[in-house]
């Protein structure tokens, strides 16, 4: 298994340069946060590096392939594409909506196997919704959807995922579980997951590496804790922040500033 990669990069909204000139690999067995201020091009690039951008594909290498050079069916057989919000026009069932997923795999007439069943209700049961199989996507809450398309977007059993923000709409207990779930699957298939997320001390504690972007171009990429830092970060956000330490852990805090009496 090869890794994806990005050779000088550049992303634009309009006349704004979002993304400058970025040269990264992501390799298995990694865990990448991207990290950054709202409408620093978050969600652009993991479009991009899903395929989805065709002025960026040729920028961008999966298993030493251009993504130009991907038929749909087999990419999507690699990677795997979670996107921020789910629409659901139509009522289905959680088990039937997860399996849509699995549709790269499938062969001949198009019918579902009985592996591609297994593999629903194995993703299922690994976000703890075995329950909710029967349940109709519409009556779900937006947390619990969120988690059902992370479990779909699971199901496709792609050696590499691309997660734009799979938080979002999570208590902090469901946020830890998803990550941890996310961790055990890459390290026992030595796999590659990409996500986006706003809290950086989640970041911190899974992920293994972290990609922080500026809004103006700009891009620091590295190990988690060499990158998102209290310098770094503070710049990106244009707010200060602080790394505080008791019992042996870490958080970044913003720094309070006075109020003017």
């Amino acid at each position: 298994m090869n890794s994806l990669h990005v050779n000088r990069l550049t992303l634009r909204a309009a006349d704004r340069v979002l993304i400058a000139d970025l040269t990264q690999t992501f390799a298995p067995g990694e865990m990448w946060c991207i990290a950054g201020p709202n409408g620093a091009g978050k969600t652009t690039l993991i479009s991009a590096l899903a395929g989805l951008s065709k002025d960026a594909s040729d920028a961008i290498s999966l298993d030493g392939r251009s993504l130009d050079d991907w038929r749909s069916n087999d990419l999507a057989r690699r990677r795997a594409l979670m996107p921020q919000a789910a629409h659901d026009a139509f009522s289905a069932t959680v088990l039937d909506t997860v399996m849509l997923n699995r549709f790269p795999h499938l062969t001949g007439w198009g019918w579902e196997s009985d592996a591609d069943r297994a593999a629903a209700h194995a993703a299922l049961e690994a976000l703890g919704l075995a329950s909710f199989a029967s349940r109709d996507v519409q009556s779900l809450s937006g947390g619990e959807r969120q988690r059902v398309s992370l479990a779909a977007t699971l199901c496709q059993d792609a050696p590499l995922l691309l997660l734009d923000e799979p938080l979002s709409h999570l208590d902090l207990h469901h946020q830890i579980d998803c990550l941890e779930v996310l961790s055990e699957w890459i390290e026992a298939n030595n796999r590659s997951v990409i996500f986006s997320c706003h809290d950086l001390n989640l970041a911190r504690r899974f992920a293994t590496h972290a990609l922080l972007l500026d809004g103006a171009g700009g891009t620091s990429a590295g190990r988690v804790r060499d990158v998102l830092t209290p310098e770094r970060a503070s710049v990106a956000f244009g707010y200060p922040l602080t790394l505080i330490e008791q019992d042996g852990h870490e958080a970044l805090v913003p720094v309070m500033r006075s109020i003017p009496r």
